[in-house]
């Protein structure tokens, strides 16, 4: 009987927590030093979310042994996200997790979907973590394209959005959606057809990529879809249920 993605993460230990909980074990764990050192980078990486800052946070993260507690925060995330994921992926295939983190969702995809998975990470110490649970691990794609692997499906979870691009609002507004500009001004803000320009020599013939980012709003993924139609992609947009994404081929 084929194990649910619920049932995995919690076989790992993680389970549903809001922030308030995450922070009251975190208290428990670190001494007052350290606790003072978290706040200070998830200050940074909230407010200032650039690779420097979120390579920064991770690294103090996965090496104090919180990395369950940031994948609990997400748990109904990583669950929607793997259920979804979990269509389009079989027995034996190559997949790279790009910003895998704690290796959580790799490893449901790799025990329970039977895939061949390898990770990409900014983080220095999570890639550690990720070699420590068997992975082979690279820093980002183009790393894995430099060892002469290609991959059957490139997965992106939460790890190519842009966090403060729509502080204004523009591309929630309804009245935008019909805007003819609408899917260049996602893509000036989110560059999603820029970040992936360069993916598809990772992929064997057939291959695809899933993109997953937490914007629950059709409008977005339908401009981004046109945008990325616009650079050479085939698109389907996933969603609403389980969760909103896009499959690239």
């Amino acid at each position: 009987m084929r194990v649910t993605p619920e049932n995995y993460f919690r076989r790992q230990g993680l389970k549903p927590m809001d922030w308030n909980e995450v922070l009251k074990v975190v208290e428990s764990r670190l001494a007052s030093p350290d606790i003072s050192i978290f706040q200070r980078l998830h200050r940074n990486f909230v407010g200032y979310p650039v690779e420097r800052t979120c390579r920064a946070f991770y690294d103090f993260c996965t090496s104090s042994g919180l990395s369950d507690l940031l994948a609990s925060f997400r748990f109904e995330r990583l669950c929607r996200i793997s259920t979804c994921a979990s269509g389009f992926i079989v027995p034996g295939k190559e997949v790279l997790d790009i910003g895998a983190g704690g290796g959580y969702i790799a490893g449901y995809l790799s025990e329970e979907r039977g895939a061949r998975v390898s990770a990409s990470d900014w983080s220095p110490e999570c890639r550690k973590h990720l070699m420590d649970k068997g992975f082979q691990t690279f820093v980002n794609p183009n790393d894995a394209k430099l060892s002469g692997k290609q991959f059957d499906v490139l997965f992106a979870a939460d790890s190519l959005g842009e966090v403060h691009a729509d502080e204004d609002s523009w591309l929630r507004e309804p009245e935008n959606a019909t805007d003819p500009g609408y899917p260049d001004e996602l893509e000036q803000r989110y560059g999603f057809s820029d970040k992936l320009a360069g993916w598809k020599p990772f992929l064997r013939p057939g291959g695809k990529v899933l993109l997953f980012e937490p914007i629950g709003i059709p409008m977005f993924w339908q401009g981004a879809a046109i945008s990325l139609r616009q650079s050479g992609w085939n698109v389907d947009i996933l969603g609403p249920e389980p969760a909103w994404g896009l499959l690239l081929y």
